[in-house]
């Protein structure tokens, strides 16, 4: 093999190398941005259940106190 086709072959080891490199750079700046976005989601969900409970909360208590309408003796 001369010096040539090994300076080449080496050029070509980098240049993949390289490519594969800035795939995976891409790969974690996709997964930053899907974490991003995944927290904002959990953020909305985590307020919607604060509202849901606070308005449950009432009817809950409602439901613990019934009686079938007549007073205890």
């Amino acid at each position: 093999m001369t010096t040539k086709q090994r300076l080449e072959r080496h050029d070509q080891q980098i240049s993949v190398i390289r490519d594969l490199v800035r795939e995976g750079m891409g790969m974690v700046v996709e997964t930053r941005r899907l974490t991003v976005e995944t927290r904002k989601d959990l953020r909305a969900l985590a307020a919607a259940q604060r509202k849901t409970e606070a308005n449950l909360q009432p009817l809950i208590a409602t439901i613990g106190r019934s009686t079938n309408g007549h007073a205890k003796q």
